[in-house]
């Protein structure tokens, strides 16, 4: 009886993954008043109850060869979880495992409870504020050993047959190498590099390269499709909307395999009363792997019920028959075959598993109900992905990044910035061109502007306002900038996509820290975000504060 609507959910970024315990205010209220009730937030207030990305206080000590191999980590790490205890110490060690692959590694971690602001998941959890910090650090190895920084991430960086995390499992396919080969070229690097660093009047260039991991992508999650009597393919989908529509891009998989004008197709979704099958939360870069297999199986599903029903009407056997244009129709006389809408009508006559009446045992009991719902009313595609295969399938991107530091104001102008993205098959252009500037975006927050600062007595927030704590605008980016894709398929993915949400602010937080210490003659900092007051700090011969647990990284 309970219809569950969610439409719109907005940028969440993991924030949303929880709950917040304010959330149950309105919803209390609506009850007692019978009306609608809206809870408004200040940005003050936020920083008092919002979820937060948690801080991380971090030692390590790389191991190198002489060759540029990496060959030994040992990283220990403590997590500021806040009221909550939240931690993301893991993802940290993870990244550094993509990043360098040592031959051994030891990591130690620990997440303490602070009187601060709860902590939870922020768009890429750990593995993003890793990135920031651990860039400049390579950079300083590869100048040891005397290897070109890029040069020194493709000699390490995860590949196909390579690891990642602490139980050192497998991917589904990487193209680190290929994607800073193609960078390299796109961004002009070698005769960037070999420009003066000075620029006069105070100005100083660097240039920074680095990468942004994380996991893309899950599997088991269930397909729904109808078609309709009147040759309209229905897309039943539960992705949500965080503003990047990419559950239509998603959809657009069923489309593709079962050769449909997009226009003949109808999404149905944000409304439990829709009928929506079992799937994942759109978090974690993964819709596009876990539903482009989804809607795949889902259409091989409708797909064979067409050649059956063919079959049974036309003669012969299901294997006689193809798709395309529409209809189903025999491979060695095509003037036989059926519409998609008289297979509908077929599906409704002979019921059973072709309307939907009788559904595979494996499917999730939230897509039995979905399933129940549609029942009777066209031809019924319904599975599980059971696509054989393992590892995780990672989203990988690589950026390079220009800056001009100031060195009478500690400021930083960005230059340029090109970005390749290891992420399969590029399924929609558009919205990959904005998650990669998006993501850009919120890169340079992490490492130059948006620091939290707390009283260590008494935890309260020192930044409550957009002056204190300044998330980047487009003001604080180039207006032109290069996105580009390795676009080599996944081969665990039936369109070949993996995804990147996450890793777009990774890889611009690694190389603008990378840019930062370039610019320096190599000073590092080891802090994320590195604001305007340390670089002055810096340059002047000061001493700047990141004392323990005082100063969480964003």
């Amino acid at each position: 009886d309970l219809v569950f609507i969610n439409e719109a959910t907005g940028g969440g970024f993991g924030s949303k993954i929880g709950p917040y315990p304010t959330m149950s205010v309105t919803g209390n209220f609506s009850r007692i008043l019978n009306r609608p009730v809206q809870l408004r937030i200040t940005r003050e207030q936020e920083f008092y109850i919002g979820s937060a990305r948690s801080g991380i206080q971090g030692w390590i000590k790389i191991g190198v060869r002489e060759n540029g191999k990496v060959c030994a980590v040992d990283l220990a790490i403590v997590n500021d979880g806040g009221a909550t205890g939240g931690g993301s110490g893991n993802s940290s060690a993870q990244h550094t495992t993509v990043c360098l692959q040592p031959e051994a590694m030891r990591y130690r971690g620990i997440s303490v409870y602070t009187n601060t602001t709860p902590r939870g998941a922020q768009r890429g959890p750990g593995q993003n504020e890793m990135a920031a910090v651990l860039a400049p650090m390579t950079d300083k190895i590869a100048a040891e050993v005397g290897v070109d920084r890029v040069a020194f991430r493709r000699l390490n960086a995860l590949r196909s047959d390579g690891f990642q995390g602490g139980s050192q499992g497998p991917v589904t396919s990487s193209f680190i190498a290929e994607a800073l080969d193609q960078g390299r070229l796109a961004f002009d690097w070698d005769t960037r590099e070999a420009q003066s660093k000075d620029l006069g009047s105070g100005k100083k260039r660097g240039l920074g390269v680095g990468i942004g991991y994380h996991g893309a992508g899950g599997r088991g999650y269930d397909g729904l499709l109808k078609m309709g009597t009147d040759g309209t393919l229905h897309i039943h989908s539960g992705v949500g909307n965080l503003g990047t529509y990419s559950y239509a891009a998603n959809c657009r998989a069923a489309a593709e395999a079962m050769q449909i004008p997009w226009e003949n197709c109808e999404i149905h979704r944000g409304r439990t009363d829709r009928h929506l099958p079992h799937s994942s939360g759109q978090g974690g870069s993964n819709t596009v792997f876990t539903h482009g297999r989804a809607m795949w199986v889902a259409a091989e599903d409708m797909m064979a019920k067409m050649k059956e029903i063919a079959a049974m009407d036309l003669g012969g056997a299901p294997g006689d028959y193809e798709i395309g244009g529409e209809r189903v129709f025999n491979s060695s006389d095509p003037s036989q075959g059926l519409t998609y809408a008289q297979t509908a009508q077929r599906a409704i006559e002979l019921g059973g598993k072709f309307d939907g009446q009788e559904y595979p045992d494996d499917i999730n009991p939230i897509t039995q109900l979905a399933t129940q719902g549609l029942a009777g009313t066209g031809l019924i595609g319904v599975a599980k992905d059971n696509i054989p295969g393992q590892g995780q399938p990672p989203g990988n991107i690589v950026g390079f990044c220009e800056i001009e530091l100031d060195t009478d104001t500690g400021k930083i102008g960005i230059v340029d910035y090109a970005a390749v993205a290891d992420c399969g098959t590029v399924v929609h252009p558009k919205n990959f061109d904005n998650s990669m500037r998006g993501g850009m975006v919120w890169g340079v927050g992490l490492t130059n502007l948006e620091r939290h600062v707390y009283d260590p007595q008494n935890g309260l927030p020192a930044n409550t306002g957009l002056y204190q704590n300044k998330p980047p605008t487009n003001m604080d980016v180039p207006v032109d900038t290069i996105q580009q894709a390795v676009n080599i398929p996944d081969p665990q993915s039936p369109i070949g996509a993996r995804g990147i949400g996450e890793p777009t602010q990774g890889a611009m937080a690694a190389a603008l820290a990378s840019a930062i210490r370039d610019a320096l003659d190599g000073h590092m900092f080891n802090t994320a975000p590195t604001t305007t007051d340390m670089i002055i700090d810096h340059l002047a011969g000061n001493e700047y504060s990141t004392k323990s647990l005082k100063t969480n990284t964003f």
